[in-house]
């Protein structure tokens, strides 16, 4: 390898892979980064087996070669030189890199290449377009209805569904729901998809919020989403997920109309009150008032909320902190949150957009004391 390159490209390339790096290294050569030149470019890669990235940034390219460097030294490295313009040179025999910078120069030991795991390639099953800015909305829409037990594998990522021109993303924990979609520019084959969080939550650190196009490929086993110099590729999660629709309720018994920033802040005030206790929180609605309620053993709080109840009267019990999480993502000033009885599922939606809603199972109601 012989290659001259902008520091600060090199730079990107390496930060934007290196959160790839597992947390727990279970052989060697997982905390080596891949470099390899070709063409004109350098492409960095980080792998944890389940998770594979891969940066590629413009270079002059005298020689190609690949090395496998250990991942936080060049990381390190990159990051404290001073020089715009560095060179990096490979020593085949003792799979060393010489980084030339100024008049100066660093010398590191590297892995050997051949030891680093196969790179997936996309198998060409299916691929679509999709705006990069819509995207990453749609990730933050979903991604905190994800499960966290890894027990239920299923639940620990999200449901991508493609049908009619549409991708839908769906996730849950068996306690909540959230389902988010955006029409697709051209027909696809439908099919359906199980992506682990957290490589939708590595791409959603990736992602800028423009509006040009992403591609996501899928394959036999896994999935591929490529941006102008980034691939992120993840294997997929096997088996069948739950059929979400058949628990999207179709008819309700009253909706309530409130402002998102108000009822936000409200909740949040609430769930400050409990020490240990999981905070649930206590609506009193009717036509004439909407009040929140929460007791527990550090002290209770009540609010008044401005909105507009349409129903008979309804005592429901929410988890304050699942409910915090819906009305942080909603992308309106206003929401709407329909109802079918006290202890059944309830639907959230923001005003005036119909491409995302949550589904909020209501909490057991505890003894509360007269207020």
């Amino acid at each position: 390898m012989n290659v001259t390159i902008n520091r600060s490209d090199l730079l990107h390339a390496i930060q934007t892979v290196y959160r790839t790096s597992p947390a727990k290294i279970t052989m060697p050569i997982l905390g080596g980064m891949l470099i390899k030149t070709e063409k004109g470019f350098v492409t960095a890669t980080l792998t944890d087996l389940d998770i594979t990235t891969q940066c590629r940034v413009p270079a002059s390219v005298v020689e190609n070669d690949l090395i496998c460097l250990p991942a936080r030294q060049i990381s390190d490295i990159v990051r404290h030189l001073t020089d715009e313009v560095i060179s990096i040179e490979t020593l085949p025999e003792n799979n060393c890199a010489k980084i030339l910078y100024g008049e100066s120069e660093i010398n590191i030991y590297g892995l050997p290449p051949e030891q680093f795991p196969e790179i997936p390639a996309p198998g060409g099953q299916q691929f679509f377009q999709v705006k990069k800015k819509t995207f990453k909305e749609m990730i933050r829409q979903t991604i905190f209805a994800v499960s966290t037990d890894r027990t239920r594998p299923l639940f620990t990522g999200v449901f991508f569904e493609i049908s009619n021109q549409k991708l839908r993303l769906v996730a849950t924990d068996t306690h909540r729901l959230a389902l988010t979609e955006t029409s697709l520019e051209v027909s696809t084959p439908a099919s359906n998809i199980i992506v682990p969080s957290s490589a939708l939550n590595e791409l959603n650190r990736i992602l800028q919020s423009d509006e040009e196009n992403m591609l996501i490929e899928i394959g036999l086993s896994h999935v591929f989403f490529s941006t102008e110099d980034t691939v992120l590729s993840t294997r997929l999660i096997a088996g069948q997920f739950p059929l979400y629709n058949q628990i999207i309720p179709t008819k309700y018994v009253s909706q309530l109309q409130a402002g998102v920033r108000e009822t936000y802040d409200a909740v949040r005030r609430a769930a400050l009150l409990p020490l240990e206790e999981i905070p649930v929180i206590h609506f009193s609605l009717s036509t004439q008032q909407c009040i929140l309620f929460l007791n527990t053993s550090a002290g209770w709080i009540r609010e008044k909320i401005n909105a507009n109840y349409q129903g008979e009267p309804l005592e429901v019990f929410f988890n304050a902190r699942y409910l915090m999480d819906c009305l942080h993502i909603i992308p309106t000033e206003d929401f709407s949150i329909d109802f079918t009885g006290p202890l059944s599922a309830a639907v959230i939606r923001p005003s005036e957009k119909d491409n995302f809603l949550s589904l909020l199972l209501p909490a057991r109601p505890r003894e509360e004391k007269k207020l």
